[in-house]
């Protein structure tokens, strides 16, 4: 006798089809561009009608949204998870760089991410409305940036410094790619904070309770 699956609910089916809708957009987002992402592009992208869309979003403006706060919260799961890739190194703090860099300013990721900033400068309603995510994805790494140095306060300014860094070494991979990703310079930058760090701790700052901190200082 065949076994049937029982049959979805209406917000199961609800919620997969957002789910689609929201891929899509961050596919078109990434190979189109903010303005060639156009709402058939995105709808061709998914495979789905015009009046199915509309059960779901309001506008086109309302899915782009959604789609920028489903990828930026997404981010700040794996920005907080980043502490257990650090299990084992060596060098915690050059470990927990090359983790930020490799996960989130390359790929799709940094794509996407730099079509919503730009989008923002013009679009006040979105910049409003992904600011706060914004913000709670730079708060996600606190708790990474203190698994990897002796910095009580969660990274403060220094973290926040770091992060923007990175995201101009990106935009700089955008506009010429290099070898080795800009692998010297967050060496340097690196080498820049360990050195930072140190001077405010006033001490050699190699073991801690959970290993190798930021490695050796030279």
């Amino acid at each position: 006798m065949a076994v049937t699956s029982p049959s979805r609910t209406q917000e199961e089916r609800s919620r997969d089809m957002r789910a689609l809708l929201i891929e899509a957009t961050l596919d078109c987002l990434q190979a189109q561009g903010f303005h060639g992402a156009s709402l058939s592009v995105i709808l061709d992208r998914a495979g789905v009608s015009r009046g199915a869309w509309a059960h779901h979003f309001s506008s086109k403006h309302d899915l782009l949204a959604a789609a920028a706060e489903a990828m930026m919260a997404e981010a700040a799961v794996a920005a907080r998870a980043v502490t257990a890739t650090l299990d084992g190194e060596e060098d915690r703090f050059a470990a927990l760089i090359e983790q930020v860099w490799q996960r989130f300013y390359r790929g799709r990721h940094r794509d996407v991410l730099f079509e919503l900033v730009v989008a923002c400068r013009t679009d006040g309603e979105l910049a409003q409305r992904l600011r706060p995510v914004f913000i709670e994805l730079i708060e996600s790494f606190r708790g990474a940036w203190g698994s990897a140095t002796p910095d009580a306060s969660g990274g403060g300014d220094l973290l926040t410094l770091t992060l923007f860094v990175l995201r101009g070494m990106a935009m700089q991979e955008m506009l010429a790619e290099s070898a080795d990703g800009q692998a010297a310079l967050r060496g340097l930058w690196t080498g820049i904070s360990r050195d930072f760090l140190q001077s405010r701790h006033d001490r050699p700052l190699r073991q801690g309770a959970g290993g190798p901190l930021l490695g050796a200082i030279t």
